[in-house]
C-alpha cells in the first residue's frame, strides 16, 4: 500500500507532457497542464485536475526560503490571498525543498495557501522548469551559506526556474511567467487583472 504523503503523478491523453532535453522551456500559453496528486503544508490533499475543474490555479515554481525573491512573492500572494480567494482562485506554491526547508518557509511567509514538496522533482519535470546544478554552482551557493544538498534532501541538486502559471477551467494554461536568467521578477499587482 503507498504511503501517505506519497506523491503520484500521473497522465492522460490531455496532459501527457514529456519532459524536453537540455535548458528548460517551461510549459506555454495554449498548452495542457499535466496532472498531479500531492498533499500541502497541511497535510491536505491536493489534486490538480480536481481543483481546475472548479476554478482556475495559480501555479507557481519557487526556489526555497533562502531566495528573497521567492519569499517576497509568497509573502505579497498571501498578504493577496483574499482578493484571489474572493475571486476563486486556488494559489499552489511547489518547491524542491525538504519538508524542514519548507517549514522555515511557512514561518517567513505565513502561507495560508498550499506549499507542495515537489518530491523527486516530479511536478517540475512535468512542467520543464527543473535545471541541475554543477559541483561548482552548488560550492558557489554552499560559500554563500546555502547547502542545497541539505536544504533539498532527499532531492538531487536541482532547482526550478521561478515561473509561474494560471491554469484555467478546462486545464489550459492562459498565462505565463517564466525567466531562466533570474532578471525579471513577477508582482502580484501583475496577476490582479488577470481575473478582474
Amino acid at each position: 500500500m503507498l504511503q501517505k504523503g506519497l506523491l503520484f503523478v500521473f497522465f492522460s491523453c490531455y496532459s501527457f507532457y514529456s519532459v524536453a532535453q537540455g535548458q528548460p522551456e517551461g510549459l506555454f500559453l495554449g498548452s495542457k497542464a499535466p496532472d498531479f496528486k500531492t498533499v500541502d503544508q497541511f497535510e491536505r490533499p491536493l489534486h490538480l485536475r480536481e481543483l481546475a475543474k472548479k476554478k482556475p490555479v495559480l501555479l507557481l515554481f519557487y526556489r526555497g526560503y533562502w531566495c528573497p525573491h521567492c519569499t517576497r512573492l509568497l509573502t505579497r500572494l498571501q498578504d493577496s490571498l483574499s482578493y484571489f480567494t474572493e475571486k476563486g482562485v486556488t494559489v499552489v506554491a511547489v518547491s524542491p525543498e525538504s519538508k524542514e526547508s519548507q517549514l522555515k518557509t511557512l514561518e517567513k511567509t505565513k502561507a495560508g495557501f498550499s506549499l507542495v514538496q515537489d518530491s523527486a522533482l516530479l511536478i517540475s519535470e512535468l512542467y520543464d522548469v527543473n535545471y541541475f546544478l554543477s559541483d561548482k554552482q552548488l560550492a558557489r551557493y554552499r560559500s554563500g551559506a546555502i547547502d542545497l544538498m541539505k536544504i533539498n534532501h532527499p532531492n538531487p541538486a536541482a532547482l526550478p526556474v521561478p515561473s509561474l502559471y494560471v491554469i484555467g477551467k478546462d486545464y489550459t494554461i492562459t498565462y505565463r511567467f517564466f525567466d531562466p536568467e533570474h532578471k525579471k521578477k513577477i508582482h502580484v499587482a501583475e496577476l490582479i487583472p488577470l481575473f478582474q
